[in-house]
């Protein structure tokens, strides 16, 4: 028995094998109480036969009147096909027998319960596994017809008895179910009461693209919401993975912060798997945002939250900046195994922003110097000494700034453009007062700008000739992006300071400055830190992210992602940017940035189900920016919806 919110009792049939899998979808705060009736036993033939002798409602009167001395709220049977081979409506009738019986408020049965979640869902297209043998299956068939679901495919398997049933493991559903799987479908349904699902759902709806609704799911997800407790347990896939309805967000949230810019009413994110990422009223996403751009390895990789747990599993979720765990260890001794040697220190943060405060900070204080060297269309963070040595400040233009402290070059966009920027550089470092260059290898917000290869290579000469240091912004190319784990790796040179954040959060707020011994062993102990500083569960999160990424070369996958996508747009023309950084500018008829049709085809897209990033000095660029691990499949998607979104925009 489980909690006190409110109980739920059971009738299984005699066999009482896989009955554990029922529990496996149990909510916290439910409890449960067993009853055991004459149905099928492991021995009998899986026949209709049988079935409809394990339908009589005499011996399941018998057991719920068991149960009544417990008081259940709710009263459910576990015999999936003992609730449907005896015709549409004798599922209602068992169940109203059981409640009467047990004196329950209401009952349910598989059958009642699976019509019940597809139209939660708003499904009526599916394809199903059977256990049964053809006459049974059938029986099941025709009753979701008989509730207007069509079944466009089936995939049977047909076993003897309930002991071949019990003896198979989780894959061999998920096998069954991809054999079933139809492009019509948008579902699929595992028939069969005990079938061993509970641990595979959500992985086989991310393979699978479209919800999968196991008869045992389906009985406990129902009874929960007959008993009016929230069944929410994302992990178990999409139907269990709508939280109650929400308060609109605009009510609490400050309008200072970042908000959707192509519609007023975005989407309120339940769960996601891979690329793919669902609204809390069951709609499906292709995401090519990311999160910005941190999600490399897409939602709910394995890898992330297993070490989140284990991390979570010692007590030690959070120590402040004097004490370490040692998974913060762990993840800077993995840094420093990928890192050249000459990148061994490491200052820890808790977002780009900070990091950025901190490699600005150390060059300060190193040189003794005030001022930087930056480039027009760049963006570093919000804080003011980010925005400081940021070019691309957006609404934040108007806040009061420091005068002076950054000198922006024009952004390169041909060899001919690195030539004309090398005096202007030394003129500017010449002065003696500049402490540093800041650079992204790419700008990623001004619209996915890569630079002539000689940039980084030309900024590491300056940065020697004139004593300053050379910091490197990977916050958005870092972690596999452009093809190399660090897009550094490109150009061939070293920077003094690199700031690492988004993607080396894991997905929580996490942020590193890799940098020399000089620099980050060069100044007093607390000049900047901060509370939560890669805490211990980011770190967790961290160390996974780029375990996974080295351990399964994840950044290899960029340059396919790459000109997989580009193929797949080419009907729009030119896109921008390399590796899973991409975007498709929006020009008018006299090519200039058009944002306001921008912001229409991100909306139109939005709507078909693709989520991109905005981009672009003048917020015209479509950024596309998909996890290492999308499939060539949900590329095609993506690409067919965009390309759509486009046309209708014209």
């Amino acid at each position: 028995m489980r909690g006190s919110a409110g109980r739920i009792g059971f009738l299984f049939p005699g066999d009482g094998l896989n009955d554990d899998e029922f529990w496996s979808y149990l909510p916290d705060g439910v409890a449960w109480l067993t009853a055991r009736y004459p149905g099928t036993l492991p021995d009998q033939p899986l026949n209709q036969a049988t079935f409809a002798a394990s339908a009589d409602l005499g011996p399941m009167v018998a057991a719920a009147r068991v149960l009544a001395e417990a008081h259940p709220d709710v009263i459910v049977t576990g015999d999936h096909a003992g609730s449907f081979i005896l015709g549409l409506g004798h599922d209602l009738v068992q169940a109203e027998a059981i409640a009467t019986a047990s004196g329950a408020r209401t009952g349910s049965t598989p059958s009642t319960a699976i019509v019940a979640a597809l139209k939660s869902l708003g499904l009526n297209r599916v394809a199903i596994t059977s256990p049964y043998d053809a006459e049974v299956t059938a029986a099941g068939c025709a009753f979701l017809q008989g509730h207007g679901i069509v079944v466009v495919n089936e995939a049977r398997r047909s076993f003897a008895d309930e002991t071949g049933i019990a003896g198979q493991e989780a894959a061999f559903w998920e096998a069954a179910a991809q054999a079933a799987d139809h492009s019509d479908a948008q579902a699929i349904v595992l028939m069969g009461g005990g079938l061993r699902t509970g641990g595979s759902v959500a992985r086989l709806e991310a393979t699978l693209g479209k919800p999968v609704i196991a008869a045992t799911a389906a009985l406990v997800w129902h009874a929960c919401a007959l008993l009016g407790a929230n069944p929410s347990r994302p992990h178990l896939g999409r139907l269990f993975g709508a939280p109650p309805a929400q308060a609109p967000l605009s009510r609490h949230l400050s309008s200072g912060t970042k908000a959707m810019a192509v519609t007023r009413d975005p989407p309120i994110f339940a769960w996601g798997r891979g690329a793919l990422l669902y609204d809390t009223a069951g709609r499906r996403y292709l995401d090519f945002a990311c999160g910005s751009g941190t999600s490399v390895l897409g939602h709910g990789h394995p890898a992330v939250p297993r070490a989140l747990a284990d991390q979570a599993a010692t007590g030690v979720m959070h120590l402040g900046p004097h004490f370490h765990a040692p998974v913060q260890l762990a993840l800077m001794e993995r840094l420093a195994a990928v890192l050249p040697p000459a990148l061994s220190m490491f200052h820890p943060a808790t977002n780009g922003t900070e990091a950025t405060e901190v490699a600005l900070k150390a060059a300060i204080h190193a040189t003794g110097r005030q001022r930087f060297v930056g480039f027009q269309g760049s963006y570093h963070g919000r804080t003011l000494g980010a925005l400081a040595v940021s070019e691309a400040r957006g609404k934040n233009a108007g806040l009061a700034l420091p005068p002076m402290v950054t000198h922006h070059l024009p952004w390169p966009e041909t060899d001919r453009d690195l030539e004309a920027i090398v005096p202007v550089l030394d003129a500017a470092l010449a002065a003696g007062d500049v402490a540093g260059i800041i650079v992204e290898p790419i700008q990623a917000t001004a619209g996915m700008r890569v630079p002539p290869a000689g940039l980084l290579p030309l900024l590491r000469k300056a940065a020697n000739r004139h004593g300053v240091v050379l910091i490197l912004d990977e916050v958005f190319t870092g972690y596999g992006k452009t093809g190399r784990l660090f897009a550094f790796e490109h150009a061939g040179v070293l920077p003094d300071l690199m700031i690492l954040a988004k993607a080396s959060g894991g997905g929580l707020p996490g942020a590193m400055v890799a940098g020399t011994v000089s620099l980050l062993r060069g100044w007093p102990a607390g000049m900047q830190s901060s509370t939560f500083q890669m805490h211990p569960l980011a770190a967790a999160a961290s160390l996974a992210t780029l375990s996974t990424l080295i351990d399964e070369d994840l950044p290899a996958r960029a340059p396919w992602i790459e000109t997989t996508l580009r193929a797949a747009l080419e009907p729009l023309g030119p896109i921008v940017g390399t590796g899973a950084m991409l975007g498709l500018p929006v020009l008018d008829a006299n090519g200039h940035p058009d944002q306001p049709r921008t912001k229409e085809i991100r909306a139109d897209a939005l709507a078909k189900g693709l989520i991109t990033w905005e981009c672009g000095i003048a917020g015209h660029v479509i950024g596309l920016v998909p996890p290492l691990t999308v499939s060539e499949v949900e590329i095609t998607k993506a690409a067919a919806i965009l390309i759509d979104a486009v046309r209708q925009a014209r």
